[in-house]
C-alpha cells in the first residue's frame, strides 16, 4: 500500500488520527493494546513517518504472542504493561521489528503461530503467564523457533526466561524473620499460574528452612487476583472470624492490596496487627497506604533476556534448550513492622 498516511491507519482501526499519532511516536494517553495495534498495522502497510529515512532498516521480524487462556491474569495490568513494552523496547535495540498477536484461548493458538509462521516471523516470542502443560504440544511444533516468557514450565523442549519466584518468597521470609515476625501466613490465588504455584512451593520451602515448620492450611487464604476481587474475598473470610497471622505474603501485589483494604476496613492495622508484603512491585504499591512492601521483578531485564533469548535460538537452532530465571529484589517500605531497637 504505497503512501501510507495515519489517517489510514486510523480508518482501518477505527481511532482517530490523534491517537494513531499519539501511539506512532511513544506519547503517553493510548492504552497499551491499542498503541500495540497501531503499530503492528503501520508495519504491515509499510508506514514510514518523517524520521523512517534516518533508521537502518531492521534485521527480520519477531512475533510477540501474548497468550491468555483464562484472561485472569494478563490484563492490562500494571505489570504487564511495563513487561509489554520492554519487550519492545528490546527488540527496537536489537534493529528487529516486533509485531503483536493476541491469543485468547488454547483453540487460537495454532492459527496464530501459524500467522505468524506465513509473515515470516524469523521467530515467536511467548507471553506465557497463564501457560499450562496442555500448551507445550502446540507450541514445541511450531514450524519457527518459540521462547515463552514469563513460565517456567518443567520438561519442556522450548526455552523459557522466568522469574526466580522462590528467590523472591525467600527473601519475604527472611526479611519478615529478622523483624521477630514468626507467624506468616499467605494469600494465595484462586486462578492457578505456574508462577503463582512456584510461590507457594517457594513459601513452603522457605518457613520450613527459615522456622522448621511445616505449612499449616488454617494460615494459607485463596483469594481472587485482582484488588476488588481480593478485597471481598479477604472480608468474606473476616466475617467468618478467622484468626489472621501477624504476617502475610501474597501472590502477588493486587491481591496484597485488596487484602490489606479488607484488613483495614476490619479495624485491622498495618503493619501493627498484620505485617504484608506482595509480589510484582507495581507502581501503585508504593502508592497504597501505608507504602506496601513487595519483591521487586525487573521486567525490563525479563523483556532483555527474553529477545536476547529468542536472538541466540536464532543462531544455535540445534542447541539444547535453556530455562533462565532472574532474580529478584525486596523492596521494604511501611507495611511491615520493624522490630524495635535493642
Amino acid at each position: 500500500m504505497a503512501n501510507v498516511t495515519i489517517k489510514d491507519i486510523a480508518e482501518q482501526l477505527g481511532v482517530s488520527p490523534a491517537t494513531v499519532s499519539l501511539a506512532l511516536n511513544g506519547r503517553h494517553g493510548v492504552n497499551e493494546e491499542t498503541r500495540m495495534s497501531v503499530l503492528n498495522l503501520a508495519n504491515q502497510l509499510g508506514y514510514h513517518n518523517a524520521t523512517a529515512k534516518k533508521t537502518p532498516p531492521h534485521q527480520g521480524v519477531i512475533n510477540f504472542l501474548i497468550y491468555r487462556k483464562s484472561g485472569r491474569i494478563v490484563t492490562n495490568t500494571q505489570f504487564f504493561t511495563r513487561l509489554i513494552e520492554s519487550v519492545e523496547r528490546a527488540t527496537r535495540s536489537h534493529r528487529y521489528a516486533l509485531t503483536i498477536t493476541y491469543c485468547t484461548g488454547q483453540e487460537q493458538l495454532p492459527a496464530c503461530i501459524q500467522e505468524a509462521a506465513d509473515a515470516q516471523s524469523l521467530g515467536i516470542l511467548v507471553l506465557g503467564t497463564e501457560m499450562g502443560q496442555d500448551d507445550l504440544p502446540i507450541l514445541e511444533n511450531a514450524p519457527i523457533p518459540v521462547v515463552v516468557l514469563d513460565n517456567e514450565l518443567p520438561a519442556s523442549s522450548l526455552d523459557m526466561i522466568s522469574i526466580h519466584n522462590l528467590d523472591g518468597i525467600w527473601r519475604a521470609v527472611q526479611h519478615l524473620h529478622a523483624q521477630g515476625l514468626t507467624d506468616i501466613g499467605y494469600l494465595s490465588s484462586s486462578v492457578p499460574i505456574t508462577n503463582f504455584e512456584m510461590r507457594y512451593i517457594g513459601y513452603a520451602y522457605s518457613i520450613y528452612h527459615c522456622l522448621g515448620e511445616r505449612p499449616d492450611s488454617q494460615k494459607i487464604f485463596s483469594l481472587f487476583p485482582t484488588i476488588d476481587g481480593a478485597n471481598e474475598d479477604m472480608a468474606a473470610i473476616l466475617k467468618k472470624g478467622t484468626k489472621i497471622p501477624s504476617a502475610l505474603i501474597a501472590d502477588n501485589d493486587l491481591i496484597a492490596i485488596g487484602a490489606a483494604r479488607a484488613l483495614q476496613e476490619a479495624g485491622l492495622r498495618i503493619p501493627e496487627d498484620v505485617s504484608l508484603i506482595g509480589f510484582d512491585n507495581i507502581p501503585l504499591a508504593e502508592y497504597f497506604q501505608p507504602a506496601l512492601t513487595s519483591i521487586e521483578v525487573s521486567c525490563e531485564e525479563l523483556g532483555k533476556r527474553a529477545v536476547s533469548m529468542v536472538r541466540w535460538r536464532l543462531r544455535h537452532p540445534d542447541a539444547p534448550p535453556q530455562n533462565i530465571r532472574t532474580c529478584t529484589e525486596l523492596v521494604i517500605r511501611d507495611s511491615v513492622r520493624q522490630k524495635p531497637a535493642v
